[in-house]
């Protein structure tokens, strides 16, 4: 998945929740935050994202569909 599928996504979530594009990135930058923040999730988010990187909701959305992707084929 590349960063443009990942903007549209995010967008189509804010269309479909009838939300403002830019609260729906707010959320999901605050749910990233709240996982990365739990220490008993850190050895996966260091493995998705590397050590001490939060990532932004479309950095988000592009390793996590690259790693389902990868685990269901």
């Amino acid at each position: 998945m590349d960063r443009k599928r990942a903007k549209r996504i995010i967008k189509a979530m804010a269309t479909r929740e009838g939300k403002d594009e830019n609260l729906v990135r707010e959320e999901m930058t605050k749910a990233i935050t709240m996982g990365y923040m739990d220490t008993e999730k850190q050895k996966i988010w260091t493995e998705l994202f590397g050590k001490g990187h939060i990532p932004n909701p479309e950095e988000f959305i592009m390793q996590v569909s690259n790693r389902a992707k990868r685990n269901t084929i």
